[in-house]
C-alpha cells in the first residue's frame, strides 16, 4: 500500500523548493547582476522585514492551534488567525520577507526567482489543499470557497 504524503512533508517540500529557488536567485545574481532600484526601498524593506516574519509566526502559531482546537470542539476550525483572511499566509509571509531583501541587495534576479519560486510553490499548495480536502472534506471545501488564496 503507498502512504500518501502528510501536510507537513509537502509544506516541507514547497519551503525548501522556495529556499533552493531564492538561493539560485543570489547565485546567479553574482555572475549576472541585474540591478533594480525603488525609491525609498530601505523603508519598504524595513517594513517586509517586519511584517513577512510576523505574518509567517502568526500563521504558525496558528495552525499549531488548529489540532488542540479540533480537539476541545471536535470539528476542524479553519477560520482562524490570518487563515481568516488567506489560505497559504506562509506563503506570503516568505515572500515578503524575501522580497524586503532583494529590495535592500536590489538584485533584481532575486526578485524573478523569488517569482518563480512562487509560482513552483503553488504546485505543492495545491497537493496539500487536496491533503486537507481528503481528510477534512466538505468543512474543508467550504473553507476554501470562502478564502482566497493569496492574491
Amino acid at each position: 500500500m503507498v502512504e500518501k504524503p502528510s501536510v507537513h512533508v509537502v509544506l516541507a517540500q514547497s519551503y525548501l523548493a522556495y529556499f533552493v529557488l531564492c538561493l539560485f536567485g543570489l547565485f546567479f545574481d553574482i555572475f549576472f547582476p541585474v540591478t533594480i532600484y525603488i525609491p525609498h526601498s530601505t523603508v519598504f524593506a524595513v517594513i517586509c522585514f517586519a511584517v513577512g516574519p510576523l505574518l509567517i509566526l502568526w500563521a504558525q502559531y496558528t495552525s499549531h492551534r488548529f489540532e488542540i482546537i479540533k480537539k476541545k470542539v471536535g470539528e476542524p476550525q479553519f477560520n482562524r488567525g490570518p487563515y481568516r483572511y488567506l489560505r497559504n499566509p506562509t506563503q506570503l509571509g516568505l515572500v515578503i520577507l524575501v522580497g524586503g531583501y532583494a529590495l535592500v541587495s536590489q538584485a533584481g534576479t532575486l526578485f524573478i526567482a523569488t517569482g518563480l519560486a512562487y509560482l513552483i510553490s503553488n504546485i505543492f499548495f495545491r497537493k496539500h489543499e487536496a491533503i486537507l480536502e481528503s481528510k477534512y472534506g466538505e468543512p474543508y471545501q467550504l473553507y476554501k470557497q470562502a478564502v482566497r488564496k493569496i492574491m
